[in-house]
């Protein structure tokens, strides 16, 4: 290989791909004054280093994972009771620590029979590979490339505290780039097959497309073993090409997991690979076979992803996914590191095949409708920096589990001042072998000690914030594993460091735990009892978790499973789930004591039944929505957010008076809008309509019914939209089509608003017997932010109309007339991006004014989207829901910290640029990169030539010092909560935000069913540009008997949507059906609400 290919080419690909990617607080050398304690070799006995010394021929240059770490294992070897360590080393000899008690350990490596080699070691598993009683110890190995010759090692247990080296024998002396191995029963016949998970280490710039998935590796591709060691082979059987597992040159895999992800009974394995590779999601076909399914159960992924856990966050008895990521958390890191692939190489890796991903954390949570969703926004676990184990248990017993990640990495190589040294002129002039250009190579890179953190869980996925959550001193650590190693009823952390010596970090306060069930799960009939499950019902709620030991980064945790209870004093039941689905069941148990459980025999089981996860199939409508190939975000470089994606627009009424109501659909430019008749039967006929055929240069934004000409039928008024065409062109103007009565529509030659219109609402507000109209405009094309006019237009008796109202109230989303304050007139709402919820109350005699400041009205700023208007609380006043961007977003909100936009031709081209500042942790950041910055505004380039230099800007006036001169208005949106606004006595509203989950993704559409006193929404969040975002396919819920006196919904339910889609509108159809329309995709009819 290239002496520095694979260097240079992850430089390459981090130059093309800048992000604004955070001195970090956690880098003091400050002991953090958190919740557990660090234990050193002095308390503890236990002085392994995993010391490393990098040289000239090993390097984080000739092997780009040289400072990964090391594993840790926990397990009882002695069956003595107590768990005990072992350590992997890179470049020194493993060590087995045996503990002896009250947290004492001693070093009995040489008399146990473990190698004293300096092989390079990575990820580490205890386990009873041949069902004796006694665990076994498997160690993984970097043996090629550039590393010594070496093979993976199987330790066996010969019962005597000592252990006997069997790969060659077992088939399993596997010489690779191997990361780790995780143990499961695929076939449940009672002993533990292995999965191999390998990486590759080859140039980032020879990726090709995913067909390469279908190659083989034998150093980099996985592989799978099948146990049949107590049967005629004796060994373990590579059984990888007929199970389904990719063993491909593109898997860069260093985080594996297992479990039961769809209750079928079978064990499934997430993979975490690093780089452009997709992770990998296999479900356990109950065959000895495996299919892949990422792209069905997520939207996106982690994009370098390092460590990975599965267990119940949020106590509904599913498992969740947490995976990590390198997202800093500190401002200046974060504004001068690379990660996040561009716009440009999004499309390029998308038309290759790969999946999204985002280079963050990610918290998958389980519907257990066959998909995740990614909350790591919202509950703000996104960014730990460069993360590596992630483990998911409850360490402070309040019987919610918590979240413990290990940091630290001893060279970043994505500082971009750094990537950009790589190029510089000083190491350019080098011979590519010189050993004085390796030296300067390493010696250039920065180092960053970080605290480790834990995000204690207070109440369901409400998580302490990052300040509070740090443990420890700052370190360089990765593998992690836990265990109660002195059995005092608190789970321990393991951590493996980087050049000083491994850490037991403890709970520090006791006093403030809750109880707790530890429970030893042992299978006497000599088979394993990995994949067993445990229910544990106390307290009025249900504890679950799955018997799996390989967890978080090339480590395995305690093979007994640790329930916190919170202050419950008494277990009602406990239920065991063996593998093979036989059901023990314990009753009345009391608390804070370990349990040994030997499986009975079979005929003292009951059947487990249960009902798989399977993905729900929805009828698709046969009418396709396309939208035109138009990315505005290109010409507008700096706008945050993606309008040119917003249709289409949908219309459902009686257009021709049978009773039956018809569809209309709208069409992006280029494609005409399609009407479609509604039949008796539920179906629809499709009709051509030579108007519509015509105007298919327009795009189609809104639409809505008016009986403009007052002869008793429903014509139809289009708004037109799209960013592609300038203000006051002809493709911007709306149109209005005259019913003959039977749909035999024709457009009418008036003369209408020509801007990116996004609603028209239709009341006769001035009480003149003809209908009139509010079209509300979404922006100016070419100058985002600013807010272009919207129109009230007066019907003149049918031959036309007049502008009564031309006025810029912001970038409109969403209009509704309704009479707010029962005087018996139509006022009018309205809401958008950069702009309060406003009301304009009608005088009685056709006068639109603003409520006065006195009023209290809806006035909080915010992305809003959508509106629905209902007596929610049966008071007799109407109230308000608003939808909003959501709180799984990068950005987050609040009056006393909104999100900033400043607008002005800041170089003076005769163009608008928009700068956005939000607060990130501790200060405001600009919204994306530098480069994304400079590629707008590139007179600022002279101004900060280093990313250090724009990683200190946390405010408009730092980066424009003289911007104001410039500065032509300034918004803010103070809050991103999707909302009800409750009508008072007084006259005004006062602000409840909806359930957590309505707060999951951008609202896209809302309305209430008045019989069912329901709520019901769909959502779908648009990425941020070229940021950590969130792109979310379609979520939907309904929100069901309001209790004023709480002032919350009884109910929230989720809708059963269809997976990978964007939702735009939901519409009750004929029976008790649903109709969701999608942008750019089918609509799909849904079943009966």
């Amino acid at each position: 290989m290239n002496k520095v290919g694979f260097f240079q080419g992850l430089a390459v690909l981090l130059l093309w791909s800048l992000s604004a990617c955070g001195g970090d607080p956690s880098s003091s050398g400050e002991t953090a004054p958190g919740t557990m304690r660090t234990l050193g070799p002095e308390e503890t006995g236990i002085s392994f280093v995993n010391q490393l010394s990098d040289n000239l021929d090993r390097n984080i240059i000739e092997y780009l994972y040289y400072y990964n770490g090391g594993g840790v294992a926990v397990g009882d070897i002695n069956n003595d009771g107590l768990e005990d360590l072992f350590f992997t080393a890179n470049e020194q000899p493993d060590k087995l620590y045996l503990n002896k008690g009250n947290l004492q350990f001693e070093d009995i490596t040489a008399q146990a029979g473990i190698l004293a080699d300096d092989a390079w070691s990575t990820g580490v598993a205890m386990v009873d590979v041949n069902n004796d009683g006694y665990l076994d110890i498997h160690v993984c190995k970097v043996g090629v490339g550039v590393m010594p010759a070496a093979h993976n090692l199987l330790y066996l247990n010969q019962q005597d505290g000592t252990f006997k080296e069997s790969s060659k024998d077992l088939g399993l002396n596997i010489q690779a780039f191997s990361t780790q191995a995780c143990f499961l029963d695929y076939d449940l016949d009672g002993d533990l097959d292995l999965y191999l998970l390998n990486h590759n280490v080859h140039s980032v710039r020879s990726y090709g497309s995913i067909k390469k998935r279908k190659e083989t590796d034998p150093l980099a591709g996985d592989r799978f073993f099948e146990n049949r060691v107590n049967e005629a082979e004796g060994q373990f059987v590579d059984v990888t090409a007929s199970t389904g597992i990719y063993s491909s040159p593109l898997g860069y895999g260093l985080a594996i997991s297992a479990a039961d992800l769809n209750g079928d009974g079978y064990t499934d394995i997430y993979i975490g690979n690093d780089f452009h590779e997709n992770d990998y999601i296999y479900l356990n076909n109950g065959d000895k076979t495996f299919r892949e399914v990422i792209k069905d159960w997520t939207d996106h992924t982690t994009q370098f992803s390092m460590g990975v856990d599965i267990a119940d966050l949020n106590n509904d008895q599913l498992p969740d996914i947490f995976s990590t990521d390198m997202l800093p958390f500190d401002e200046e890191i974060y504004l001068k590191s690379g990660g996040e692939d561009t716009d440009q190489l999004k499309r390029i890796k998308a038309d290759l095949g790969y999946e999204e991903q985002y280079a963050r954390n990610h918290l998958q949570l389980n519907s257990g409708k066959a998909y995740f969703t990614d909350l790591a926004l919202q509950t703000r676990t996104f960014a730990t920096d460069w993360s590596w184990g992630v483990l998911l248990q409850d360490f402070d017993n309040n019987g919610w589990k918590d979240i413990f990640i290990t940091n630290g990495i001893v060279k970043r190589p994505n500082d971009l001042d750094y990537i950009n040294y790589l190029n510089s002129e000083a190491i350019a002039k080098l011979d590519e072998d010189d050993p004085e250009r390796t030296r300067k190579l390493i010696e250039k890179l920065p180092s960053e000690k970080l605290h480790n953190i834990l995000f204690l869980q207070q109440s369901e996925l409400e998580f302490t914030n990052l300040e509070s959550s740090r443990v420890g001193t700052p370190t360089f650590s990765n593998g992690v594993a836990y265990a109660d190693l002195d059995k005092d009823g608190y789970l321990e952390a393991v951590v493996n460091n980087i050049n000083e010596p491994a850490q037991i970090l403890t709970w520090k306060d006791r006093a403030a735990g809750g109880n707790y069930l530890s429970l030893h799960l042992k299978n006497s009939a000599g088979t394993t009892a990995l994949g067993t499950k445990v229910y544990v019902y106390a307290g009025g709620r249900t504890l679950y978790q799955e018997l799996q030991v390989v967890k978080g980064y090339q480590s395995s945790v305690s093979h007994r499973l640790h329930f916190g209870l919170g202050d419950v004093s008494q277990i009602d039941s406990v239920r065991i789930i063996w593998p093979g689905q036989g059901t023990q069941v314990l009753s009345e148990l009391s608390v804070n004591q370990h349990l040994e459980v030997e499986r009975p025999a079979a005929d003292a089981l009951i059947a487990a039944g249960g009902n798989p996860v399977e993905a729900q199939a929805f009828e698709v409508f046969p009418l396709q929505h396309e939208e035109n190939p138009y990315e505005d975000y290109e010409k507008e470089k700096l706008m945050p957010e993606r309008l040119s994606q917003e249709g289409p627009a949908v219309l459902y009424e009686d257009l021709n008076a049978d009773g039956i109501k018809d569809l209309l659909i709208g069409g992006a430019h280029g494609y005409p809008m399609r009407l479609l008749q509604g039949q008796a039967d539920g179906s629809f006929q499709n009709l051509e309509v030579d108007a519509f055929t015509r105007d298919a240069g327009y795009e189609d934004a809104s639409f809505a019914v008016i009986d403009f000409d007052a002869d008793g039928d429903l014509d139809i008024y289009a708004v037109s939209g799209g960013g592609a065409a300038k203000e006051l062109e002809k493709a911007l103007e709306d149109r209005l089509y005259l019913n003959n009565g039977n749909m035999d529509f024709r457009r009418v030659a008036l003369s209408l608003p020509h801007t990116n219109g996004s609603v028209v609402a239709v009341a006769d507000f001035n009480k003149d017997g003809y209908e009139d109209l509010f079209v509300g405009a979404r922006s100016i094309p070419g100058s985002y932010g600013l807010s272009p006019y919207s129109f009230i237009l007066t019907n003149k008796q049918g031959r036309g109309v007049d502008i009564a109202y031309k006025q810029r109230f912001g970038m409109v989303t969403d209009a509704k007339w309704a009479d707010f304050d029962q005087d018996d007139d139509l006022d009018l709402i309205i809401c958008g991006d950069w702009m309060p919820v406003t009301i304009l109350e009608n005088d009685g005699e056709g006068a639109l004014e603003y409520l006065p400041e006195e009023a209290n009205g809806p006035a909080l700023t915010g992305f809003w989207t959508k509106l629905a208007v209902a007596d929610v609380n049966q008071d007799g006043q109407l109230d308000i829901f608003a939808g909003n961007l959501g709180t799984n977003s990068l950005m987050q909100a609040s009056p006393e910290a909104p999100v900033k936009l400043y607008l002005g031709d800041f170089d003076e081209n005769g163009f608008v640029d928009p700068l956005v500042f939000f607060q990130y942790y501790d200060r405001y950041v600009p919204l994306g990169s530098k480069d994304k910055l400079l590629s707008q505004l590139p007179g600022l380039k002279k101004d900060f030539v280093s990313y250090s230099k724009y990683a200190e800007v946390a405010s408009f006036e730092a980066l424009l010092p003289e911007g104001q001169k410039f500065l032509v208005e300034e918004k803010q949106a103070e809050i991103l909560q999707s909302m009800l606004f409750l009508s008072t006595a007084d006259g005004g509203y006062e602000a409840q935000p909806l359930p957590a989950q309505a707060q999951w993704g951008t609202i896209q559409d809302l309305w209430w069913e008045e019989d069912a006193r329901q709520l019901y929404y769909i959502s779908s969040n648009a990425e941020l540009m070229a940021v950590h975002g969130n792109s979310q396919s379609a979520r939907g819920g309904v929100l069901g008997d309001y209790d004023a006196a709480a002032s919350a919904f009884k109910t929230v339910q989720s809708l059963d949507l269809p997976r990978g889609v964007q939702a735009r509108a939901l519409l009750p159809v004929s029976g008790r059906q649903l109709l969701l329309i999608t942008n750019n995709d089918y609509p799909y009819l849904l079943s009966s609400r």
